[in-house]
């Protein structure tokens, strides 16, 4: 029993691993159409936050909490971070997003899912049609991987996921009834991170 108990307690350290940090994210958005009036071509925003993990036995699991930008025409515009990919198409908006994802840890590879939730304070352009207002409110689903390596202070990162939207991006019409299934969102996000903490 004691040999056991010995055995687990250097396995937790040996895969411990915790901390607290910053990541910054770039992501490339484009909505299932469905005969809506909604952005045809691809955008872009960028996201920066506040990221915590905790890694034990080979699993684990991580919360953020985000300030998402996209820039109007008037307004600051990242390269290819803050982009709409059509010379007739304009979007912007501001939005906070929560985050949180699991999945098993093996060496340096990290595959993840979970559930992503936002709200969108200010929006322009996301519905092409003024009689059609956009959803504040959002979900998407995760899935995607990370690649994490040790440094001095803890860890640094680098992820990728593709990211299903759970909600309609547009508000149901008025007047329908019944089930609405309506356009929804889609991203390809990238994200870079680093972490202080513990790491083994």
């Amino acid at each position: 029993m004691r040999c056991f108990v010995i055995w687990g307690c250097l396995c937790n350290a040996l895969w411990a691993q915790k901390g607290v940090g910053l990541l910054f994210q770039g992501r490339f958005n484009y909505a299932t159409l469905r005969g809506e009036p909604v952005p045809t071509a691809l955008f872009s925003d960028a996201a920066i936050g506040l990221h915590v993990k905790n890694y034990e036995w080979g699993a684990g699991w991580e919360l953020s909490l985000l300030w998402v930008y996209k820039g109007g025409p008037n307004e600051v515009r990242l390269p290819w971070v803050n982009r709409d990919f059509a010379p007739n198409q304009q979007t912007a908006y501001k939005a906070v997003e929560a985050g949180f994802r699991f999945g098993p840890r093996w060496k340096v590879w990290y595959p993840k899912t979970g559930l992503v939730g936002g709200y969108r304070y200010q929006s322009a352009g996301l519905s092409t049609d003024p009689r059609r207002s956009v959803n504040r409110w959002y979900a998407f689903l995760p899935l995607g991987l990370t690649v994490e390596l040790p440094v001095q202070f803890g860890t640094t990162g680098f992820s990728a996921y593709y990211e299903i939207g759970l909600t309609n991006l547009l508000r149901r019409p008025a007047g329908t009834t019944g089930l609405y299934e309506g356009s929804k969102l889609r991203r390809f996000l990238f994200e870079v991170h680093v972490m202080w903490g513990q790491t083994r």
